[in-house]
């Protein structure tokens, strides 16, 4: 069958323009709200109404694909309440053997549901929904089909134009994109979350000794963290084939009589042996998941009865490398699954009551915690996903927690002193002393003074002592930019300090000591530098014990994009402008520019185009002079390919960015063909097959001009 059949069919200029309309408010809304709010189903819900409006159908809805295969309309709106409901309506038809029959990676257009063309199963689908012409776009990100947009007439046999078609697949494609955002930002929140309850458990272990109360503090926090109707602690014996209460604590609200009982008939010990699913739990150090819907019925009603439970999940509490027991944690509802952040609490938690028991090791797990938030906060001020930035990223938290000095280097604005308050929030120095000196800022005379202080007298206007930088930094992190820049003398007194923690003030004799851990930072190669004799070789080797490099924004243009937005939301809460978002050809020349200033010079463009474009979004007029003139000079290069390439009597090529309206296809390959015949509308009409004067119509209408449609010709 050929669901997608062309129509011939078309919509009057009028129409067309409101679809734009209609689709540019739906983009600007998806813009505007993803950033902030993420609420992907409240957007849904506007749109289906927004879409079933405009299109003027019965009924618009969203259809989602259930984890079992099947179809479930999760938005709905009708134009009237005559028109049948169907939300929430699970359709019976496995997708895979819908697949069969239908593409529905592709529109299918269903112009008449009842006609005998179709197959009997297209036709049941269709009348599960109560539908008489259908028109249906996939929402489809990375090939993989999240839902349906679904256009329904209920009364009659409908048309379906192209250009109706054409609209909802660029809607579509907009969802897509909102889907991957939610993605993201819901996957970094509920990290974000499970870190913060795990750093409450570890500031509950950490305020007391005893391990009854500690367990008993962690337990009742657990509860009212996942929700579970009562947990328990079971501890293995040294045999590790019985386990024995160690502790148990149920809700305010649960029921508990039958477990309670359970535990007073069999004691506090029960041989595992004879349960392969909990030695399994210890064997392999997963946690175990239990739904009642799994279980065989007899296990069912044994759990039902038994422990009043409906679903559970069971995890390992380990010591180091050994199994110490189970933990325990059951709901009286029923669940159709567990979420993953539920699943990485509980472990986590578990992971920390085995903590416990090593109380000499109670802070580092506070401390790796507290690590854990503010390497959330450092990654968060890093934009990136390009592999060498998420390198760096890891090659700094690898060293945080150590004392080991670290050079980072790379090309001005690519974020060293990020990197290095990444490492220094996660260094267990963070409560200490963070200081910051450039090198390259401070006339050489006086950088010595800078770093190790100076006694009173030692130079003219040395009227007082004053302290040098290493002995404030002293207990914590001295950060050394632009360390290049530093002399050879400087260099000679900074090697002492690296090698023993030793120096003397300037015009002193007093030897001073500091325990500084050293981060230092450099956009020149110091390697080359040691081999043209501008720094020292054993300097060198003292600061580069682990280097870092950063890579320059040119070679990471993946990166662009998310800077982009990261930098214009910045901007706008921190100017209070209203920049409603960037135009497509703004983001373009963003995105191919070489970036010679690194994220630096990103930055300050999009401060600099917020200002300007305050209340519209920002166009390409509104960036710096350097950047419009690599995209004219870049276009003028294309010309001049195409008109060479015309020359030689070859054909050239046209890259066309996805997604991209019908309309930016259209006008891109109009004025490449231009550019080919070297602007001569006579040959570039024939060879685009279309007639001279549309292509007339079309130049005018891309400069601006209003234009009457007229008859197509010669």
């Amino acid at each position: 069958m050929q669901p997608a059949k062309e129509s011939g069919l078309s919509l009057s200029l009028e129409r067309k323009l409101k679809l734009h309309e209609a689709r540019e408010s739906i983009i600007g809304r998806l813009a505007a709200d993803l950033p902030t709010s993420i609420n992907l189903d409240t957007f849904l819900r506007v749109i289906v109404a927004e879409l079933g409006q405009m299109m003027e159908v019965d009924r618009c809805d969203i259809i989602k694909l259930t984890p079992e295969g099947e179809l479930q309309v999760s938005q709905e709106w009708r134009a009237s309440d005559a028109v049948p409901s169907s939300l929430d309506a699970r359709i019976p038809v496995d997708v895979s053997t819908l697949s069969e029959y239908i593409d529905i990676k592709r529109p299918i257009r269903l112009n008449d549901t009842s006609s005998p063309k179709l197959d009997h199963k297209v036709r049941f689908f269709a009348k599960s929904l109560g539908t008489r012409s259908l028109l249906i776009v996939p929402v489809v990100l990375d090939n993989e089909v999240l839902g349906l947009i679904g256009l329904h007439q209920t009364r009659a046999p409908r048309q379906w134009t192209d250009e109706e078609v054409s609209f909802l697949v660029s809607i579509a494609t907009q969802l897509a994109i909102g889907y991957q955002y939610t993605r993201i930002y819901t996957n970094q929140k509920r990290e974000a979350e499970t870190t913060k309850a795990l750093l409450e458990i570890a500031n509950v272990l950490n305020g007391v000794s005893d391990f009854g109360e500690v367990t008993s503090g962690v337990m009742e926090r657990t509860l009212s963290l996942v929700g579970a109707d009562y947990c328990a602690l079971g501890v293995l014996d040294s045999d590790e084939k019985r386990i024995r209460l160690a502790a148990f604590k149920a809700a305010p609200h649960a029921v508990t009589d039958r477990v309670r009982g359970l535990i007073e008939a069999y004691g506090q010990s029960l041989d595992i042996t004879a349960y392969p699913a909990m030695v399994e739990v210890l064997a392999q150090g997963k946690t175990l998941r239990l739904l009642e819907k799994d279980l065989p019925l007899p296990l069912r009603m044994m759990f039902n009865a038994t422990l009043g439970g409906r679903a559970a999940l069971v995890s390992p509490v380990r010591v180091g490398i050994h199994t110490f027991g189970l933990l325990g944690l059951v709901w009286s509802q029923p669940r159709e699954a567990f979420k993953d952040q539920e699943i990485s609490l509980v472990e986590g938690i578990a992971d920390q009551i085995g903590t416990a028991l090593q109380r000499d090791h109670l802070s580092a797990e506070v401390m790796r915690l507290k690590h854990a938030l503010h390497e959330r906060y450092g990654e968060d001020r890093i934009i990136g996903q390009a592999p060498a930035i998420r390198r760096a990223i890891e090659l700094a938290l690898n060293v945080a927690d150590t004392q080991t000095s670290v050079l980072i280097q790379g090309e001005s604005g690519t974020g060293k002193e990020l990197l290095a308050n990444l490492i220094h929030l996660n260094s267990g120095r963070e409560d200490q002393p963070y200081i910051k000196l450039n090198c390259g800022a401070i006339p050489e005379t006086l950088l010595e003074s800078e770093l190790f202080g100076h006694e009173k007298g030692a130079f003219t206007d040395a009227r007082a002592r004053r302290r040098g930088r290493f002995e404030e930094a002293d207990g914590g992190t001295l950060f050394l930019d632009e360390v290049g820049e530093m002399s050879l003398a400087a260099q000679v007194r900074l090697l002492r300090v690296l090698q023993d923690g030793e120096f003397t003030r300037v015009g002193g004799n007093d030897v001073l000591k500091a325990d500084v851990r050293i981060i230092a930072a450099s956009n020149v190669n110091l390697e080359q530098a040691v081999d043209s004799g501008k720094f020292r070789r054993d300097v060198f080797y003292r600061l580069s014990v682990f280097p870092i490099q950063l890579p320059p924004l040119r070679d990471r243009p993946e990166d662009t994009h998310l800077l982009v937005i990261h930098f214009l939301e910045h901007y706008k809460q921190r100017t209070g402008r209203f920049v409603q978002g960037i135009s497509r050809e703004a983001l373009r020349a963003l995105t191919s520019y070489d970036w010679p200033g690194n994220v630096r010079e990103l930055e300050n463009a999009i401060e600099r185009a917020v200002i300007i474009a305050a209340g519209r979004q920002i166009e390409l007029v509104d960036l710096p002079a350097a950047i419009a003139n690599a995209v004219s000079k870049r276009d003028a290069m294309l010309r001049a390919e195409r008109a060479h390439a015309a020359r030689e009597g070859r054909s050239a090529s046209l890259e066309i960015e996805v997604p991209s309206s019908m309309d930016e296809i259209e006008r891109k390959a109009i004025e490449a063909t231009l550019d080919y015949t070297s602007g001569d509308k006579t040959r570039a009409a024939r060879l685009l097959n279309i007639g001279r004067k549309t292509i007339y119509r079309k130049l005018d209408q891309y400069n601006g001009k209003r234009v009457e449609p007229e008859a197509d010709g010669d």
